[in-house]
């Protein structure tokens, strides 16, 4: 049981209270950077191929979040560590200084992990414990809510002490505080996964940590990003989730809780879920979403956003997808997908269903500001695709280019509520609606191919309103 009642840390106190030992190898040469040779001990207690792999992994992760270099056998590196067996009952890492056995780590040949060398290194590095402890733990050890390893690699406490959840899987990276920590010390490193990078499942990430291949395996990892459009995936997963994409933010991923989260100062703009029913947190970045199946409850924030559909059971009438703060003009809804893989060629958008796949029926009430986009793709007179809205959906809004062969044609097409664009060719609309003289312009003007006279109408009211005109009677 967590005891949340203990003091919380902030980003800076975190930081200070790994780095309370202020051992730390120094940039002697002043290029910005500092060198670490590495060297693995020989004879008795040497490495096999397979720890000295995850002992480079490890020292690889560290670097990869801060602006240290690390060289294999560097003799003339501004620091050093080492790697061996020993008789230790678990693991030890000394702290970088002056003596002899300053930055070598040994472990117990049962407990070369990945979590001990992240920790050990961590050591070796200059990083303390999450508490005043060293090898055992008192009744008082705990000193702040943060000192758990949902937190940091190198507390002694498992995720529940701070109220989360990785589901017996150690980290096997430095986690967000750890992060914080290391950049203190060694300044920041910008330079990592500059393109764009997904995390999770489908992951070029080229890290183990930040890769998931299954459903069975636990997401443990914190985000470290220098740019690129980036996309947190966890798609794989059946249970409800909690996607969180602010920086210094946790997500419960998989059916875990705090297990994933994206470190201080990182922008990831994607998040797709998985099918269950999952709750998607934006930030201000123009962020695109991909929810999957499931009724999900998304979140966009600031910046412009996009919300994808690749089918209808991506929300269903049954289970619909909530877009909690939709912001016409700016946001978009993408449909594309999903009228591609039901052989739609195009929207229509309609006051009501008309049996015809591709119509479309947008709703909006002003008093509560919900609204609802309802979409049939078989034809057979009812939506196939709902979407429940926070803030109106205008035809705008509504990205629809199936691309499916010789149909292949823009398809944001006009309704009851929103002007037309150039050249636009509309099918099956049953009113049209002009707010500005340059919404259909003499030499470049709209062709309405399908109108009906006595059903359809032109709605030409907000122009004559924009225009001071009077309005014009026809006979």
């Amino acid at each position: 049981m967590a005891n949340l009642n203990k003091r919380s840390f902030d980003a800076r106190q975190a930081s200070d209270n790994l780095t309370r030992g202020n051992t730390q190898w120094v940039d002697r040469n002043g290029d910005g950077k500092v060198s670490v040779g590495y060297s693995f001990n020989r004879g008795f207690g040497q490495f096999n191929q397979n720890q000295q792999a995850m002992a480079r992994r490890a020292v690889q992760a560290w670097s990869d979040v801060s602006n240290l270099v690390f060289e294999e056998n560097g003799s003339r590196a501004e620091g050093k560590m080492s790697f061996g067996i020993s008789g230790v009952p678990t693991a030890v890492g000394a702290y970088p200084g002056n003596r002899p056995d300053a930055g070598s780590t040994l472990y117990n040949a049962t407990r070369v992990t990945p979590f001990d060398l992240i920790h050990e290194t961590g050591h070796a590095l200059g990083l303390k414990h999450g508490g005043n402890y060293n090898g055992s733990l008192r009744p008082d050890s705990w000193s702040h809510a943060q000192d758990s390893q949902a937190h940091t690699v190198m507390s002694y406490y498992n995720a529940a002490k701070s109220g989360k959840r990785l589901g017996g899987a150690d980290p096997g990276s430095p986690m967000m505080d750890d992060i914080s920590a290391m950049q203190k010390l060694y300044g920041v490193n910008r330079q990592i996964r500059q393109g764009d990078t997904t995390y999770g499942f489908n992951s070029n990430s080229q890290r183990d940590h930040y890769t998931l291949k299954s459903n069975r395996e636990a997401a443990v990892f914190c985000i470290w990003d220098g740019g690129g459009n980036d996309t947190l995936d966890v798609s794989g997963y059946r249970a409800n989730q909690t996607i969180n994409l602010r920086a210094g933010s946790y997500s419960d991923v998989g059916g875990l809780k705090g297990n994933v989260s994206i470190a201080r100062g990182v922008t990831v703009e994607n998040a797709i879920g998985g099918s269950g029913d999952d709750a998607i947190i934006g930030n201000d970045a123009d962020n695109r979403f991909t929810g999957g199946a499931g009724g999900d409850r998304i979140r966009g924030g600031g910046g412009a956003d996009t919300f994808d559909y690749n089918s209808a059971s991506d929300s269903t009438p049954n289970n619909p997808d909530t877009l909690m703060d939709f912001t016409s003009g700016s946001d978009k809804i993408d449909v594309s997908n999903a009228m591609k893989n039901a052989n739609v060629s195009a929207l229509a958008f309609v006051s009501e269903m008309t049996g015809k796949a591709g119509d479309a029926v947008l709703l909006f009430d002003q008093t509560s500001g919900k609204g609802s986009v309802a979409i049939d793709l078989t034809g057979d007179g009812k939506a196939d695709l709902l979407i429940r809205t926070h803030g109106e959906v205008k035809p705008g809004d509504i990205i629809a280019t199936a691309n499916i062969g010789d149909l292949a044609q823009p398809l944001a097409d006009p309704s009851i509520q929103s002007a037309l664009t150039p050249n636009q060719r509309v099918r099956r609309s049953i009113s049209h609606t002009y707010e500005n003289a340059s919404d259909s312009p003499y030499h470049n003007s709209h062709l309405i191919n399908d109108f009906v006279s006595g059903k359809d109408n032109i709605n030409l009211t907000e122009l004559i309103k924009t225009s001071g005109t009077s309005p014009t009677r026809f006979s």
